[in-house]
């Protein structure tokens, strides 16, 4: 009997362990970041990658309803997360940056024309992504260049938005997984030159600062397809990852 038992509970043990590493797979080292905003431990923010890069909330941002689980609500003028610099987060040959937003404005709560859905740095710019009020309430992206989406972000209304540098030096946008635009002749990256940290809900001129609420903020060192960006804008947290690898504990 006793061997039976052993036998059983090896077997559980052997599939749990199994099952881990299924979905420690799914986390490739390209996912940087991945702030699901689901809780707030105090001022941290997690991140769910693999390399650990966990945030500090600035202001009093508040948890409410978000697309998945739960997200951030930003008042466009004090709140913000900050990502210490870390060279996981450096970008030499491609990036891929998205978050789920519900804006209240393109241009935020500051005077500019801009406002920062993620960032970092500003000289030199490794990726920072805004809505603008250019274009009827387009994306931009500024990563060794700039460009404007071709299609607006609606206000007031959940958008999956997505900006990346290509391994051929050209910007490309996605709105709800579908292609805003495409455009080319950009700088190479700067790889690990860039030091500064990363921000969300602003970015580093100042006077750029969101206001509504972001959800599921996702940043990959390289280029993601269109089959891929689809897959992504369609999974949360315990979709995309089934385990926590933070904490190692099965979600089911």
């Amino acid at each position: 009997m006793k061997s039976k038992i052993f036998i059983l509970s090896v077997l559980v043990v052997t599939v749990f362990v199994s099952n881990l590493s299924q979905a420690a797979n799914k986390l490739e080292k390209n996912l940087v970041l991945y702030l699901s905003f689901d809780e707030l431990d105090g001022k941290k923010v997690e991140d769910h990658s693999i390399h650990g890069n966990h945030g500090e909330v600035s202001g009093k941002p508040t948890l409410v309803d978000g697309k998945f689980g739960k997200a951030l609500k930003l008042n466009g003028k004090t709140d913000w997360v900050t990502i210490a610099h870390d060279d996981s987060l450096c970008v030499s040959k491609a990036v891929t940056v998205m978050a789920w937003i519900n804006a209240e404005s393109h241009k935020g709560g500051g005077t500019a024309q801009w406002a920062g859905i993620l960032a970092k740095s500003n000289n030199p710019r490794s990726y920072s992504f805004y809505t603008t009020t250019d274009g009827g309430g387009a994306l931009h992206f500024s990563s060794m260049g700039g460009s404007t989406s071709n299609k607006p972000v609606e206000l007031k209304k959940w958008q999956h938005v997505v900006a990346q540098m290509t391994e051929k030096k050209a910007h490309r946008y996605y709105i709800n997984g579908e292609s805003a635009g495409e455009f080319a002749g950009k700088g190479a990256l700067p790889g690990k030159v860039d030091t500064a940290e990363v921000f969300v809900g602003k970015t580093h001129e100042g006077n750029r600062e969101f206001v509504g609420i972001i959800d599921e903020v996702r940043i990959w060192n390289r280029e993601l397809s269109e089959k891929e960006v689809k897959e992504q804008m369609e999974a949360g947290r315990l979709k995309l990852l089934g385990v926590d690898p933070q904490q190692k504990l099965a979600s089911t």
